[in-house]
């Protein structure tokens, strides 16, 4: 009788469709957690991934499924105690999805470094894993880790080519300057993806920033020999502006005004890219106003900024040249910053009419006409042939309702120069008092004036 029980004993487990139910009943709950996991049903996936443990402790999807269910959740101490059981219960130290699991409660608990530690061992026992590779990409990214983001999209390129690696790494390499490198790829993963909305956004960026590549490419070079030039730098994020990337300009733009401090052309490129990039709350220290945009500086403007942030760089204490600066800044609609400006002129010298004016102007701008007036009556005592003092000097009268002293004062300043605002503002002055044939007068002069200047 024994050994007719040994033998359909034996004969039992060598037939391969015979399993054990406990096995039979692993195999079917571990299908059922890996739907749950795909259709992001957490909560099934917890109950199925608990249902598992008590059948197969070492089972690594399932001690998984509960690390991803309570980080979903936000449950990062319950996660971080299923990652202490899970490797106090390992038979082998470190598997592939323990390692995973540790590195993301650390970034759950916002210690980045310590994640990419655990993803990279992670990768030690499976270099090719594409889950790894990508969470180390991006996280690589968010640091602005661009060699070691190019790394990893690297890696996983050799694993599995795709279109979103191929971009991703495009965007990586733009950013390392890496231009040949960049636009290879861009072009790769239009081949592989022609219709990928992320693939045809940053081609049609890409293709604006090649439009300009000669000049940045230019600019690389000077700025890799002299990296300490802040108007290089200026240079540069001016131009990745008109390409249409606020991101590299940005770079560009903070690190010329950590080089220059006193320059304005790199805050006001700074403000610009901030804005571009939808993240204007973020420079509210430059004190450049969020009307900017670049299009509404000329290239007059721009070239005025450069020249006397040089000049400013080599002679700190010229007051007039602050006093230049800030009547760009007012011509811009900058008053805060032309403010700045003209008090700094002040402090080198205590005397200049100019300063005073482009203060006052600065305040009335600012709302605060009164200070305005003050500082503009001590301008024209100073300097009684300053034309634009007395210009000012009649913008503010009108707005404090002093008509009369506002005629004056614009006809001082056109006796001493003829402009198209001051004949403007004077002919309003005019009319203000019913005095309509001299408007006439002042409205017909503005018409030569600016025939003469289109000619």
């Amino acid at each position: 009788m024994r050994p007719v029980l040994l033998t359909l004993a034996l004969t039992a487990l060598a037939l391969p469709g015979c399993e054990r139910p406990g096995t039979r009943e692993v195999k079917a709950l571990s299908a059922e957690l890996d739907r749950a996991r795909r259709h992001r049903d957490f909560g099934n996936a917890e109950s199925v991934a608990r249902q598992i443990l008590k059948r197969a402790p070492h089972h690594n999807g399932a001690w998984a499924a509960l690390v991803e269910a309570r980080l979903q959740m936000n449950d990062v101490a319950a996660a971080e105690k299923f990652v202490n059981e899970w490797r106090a219960g390992e038979r082998q130290p470190g598997t592939t999805e323990l390692e995973e699991a540790t590195g993301d409660v650390a970034l759950a608990r916002q210690d980045e470094q310590e994640a990419i530690l655990h993803w990279q061992k992670a990768l030690g026992h499976d270099p090719k894993n594409e889950r790894v590779l990508r969470k180390i990409a991006e996280l690589e990214h968010v640091h602005r880790h661009w060699i070691e983001e190019d790394t990893a999209w690297s890696t996983l390129i050799k694993t599995r080519d795709s279109a979103d690696a191929r971009s991703r790494r495009a965007i990586a390499r733009r950013q390392l300057h890496r231009w040949d490198n960049a636009f290879a790829d861009l072009q790769r993963a239009r081949l592989l993806a022609p219709a990928n909305a992320q693939v045809q956004e940053w081609s049609q960026r890409f293709e604006r920033l090649g439009k300009f590549l000669d000049e940045i490419r230019e600019l690389d070079a000077s700025i890799s020999s002299s990296p300490a030039d802040f108007t290089l730098l200026g240079d540069r994020a001016l131009a990745f502006l008109r390409a249409g990337d606020p991101e590299l300009a940005l770079s560009d733009a903070e690190q010329a005004r950590k080089l220059a401090i006193w320059a304005i052309r790199p805050k006001l490129l700074q403000a610009i890219a901030l804005i571009d990039l939808n993240r204007a709350n973020e420079g509210a220290d430059l004190l450049v106003r969020n009307s900017i945009r670049l299009e509404q500086l000329s290239a007059e403007n721009l070239e005025a900024f450069r020249r006397l942030d040089g000049q400013i760089a080599v002679e700190r204490t010229n007051a007039d040249l602050f006093v230049s600066r800030a009547w760009q800044l007012n011509e811009i609609g900058q008053p805060e910053l032309a403010q700045e400006d003209a008090e700094t002129a002040l402090t080198l010298d205590k005397k200049s009419a100019g300063a005073l004016a482009e203060l006052s102007y600065a305040l009335m701008k600012l709302g605060q006409s009164d200070e305005a007036l003050t500082r503009i009556k001590l301008a024209t005592d100073l300097d009684p042939q300053l034309a634009v003092a007395w210009q000012y000097r009649g913008e503010i009268e009108m707005t404090h309702g002093e008509t009369v002293s506002a005629i004056d004062s614009l006809t001082h300043a056109l006796q001493l120069n003829q402009t198209a605002i001051a004949l403007r503002k004077r002919a309003e002055c005019y009319r203000k008092i019913g005095y309509n044939d001299r408007a006439e007068e002042d409205l017909h002069a503005l018409e030569d004036l600016t025939a003469r200047a289109m000619k």
